[in-house]
């Protein structure tokens, strides 16, 4: 290991902190669910059991059409989600996740619900919920 301090010259400002955890989750996510990518995941974590349109599912995931098109076809790809004609629109895709997409997402919510616990035992249940509580509040408005 290089002598490299570990400890960033600046006083940690919220998305660096929030950088520094995103990073332990996404080495964890590889090693639970080395098929699919923190990005991938975004848009799994959408989708309903009905399903959504391509549209409807960039908007939920706050991506272009296009980005979320992309994610769409690596997914379907990989065995993760079924892409097919709308009901409502034959131009519209609806795209369903599939038993290995469900499995997939499953592993990922286990290792994000072991992160939720191991960080409430770190500082406590009372302070985690109030956390949680303020970073809805922050995130969701």
């Amino acid at each position: 290991m290089s002598g490299v301090n570990r400890l960033p010259a600046v006083e940690p400002h919220l998305p660096m902190l929030m950088g520094m955890v995103f990073g332990r989750l996404r080495e964890r996510l590889a090693e639970e669910a080395p098929e699919l990518r923190p990005s991938q995941l975004r848009v799994l974590e959408w989708l309903p059991p009905e399903g959504l349109t391509i549209t409807e599912l960039a908007e939920c995931a706050e991506m272009t059409t296009q980005g979320c098109g992309q994610f769409v076809r690596q997914l379907a790809a990989l065995g993760m989600v079924e892409v097919a004609v709308a009901d409502h629109d034959a131009r519209a895709r609806r795209v369903r996740l599939t038993p290995a997409g469900r499995e997939a997402r499953a592993r990922a919510a286990a290792v994000l619900e072991a992160y939720d616990e191991a960080w409430a035992t770190q500082v406590g249940a009372e302070r985690y919920r109030v956390f949680r509580e303020v970073l809805e509040e922050v995130a969701l408005g």
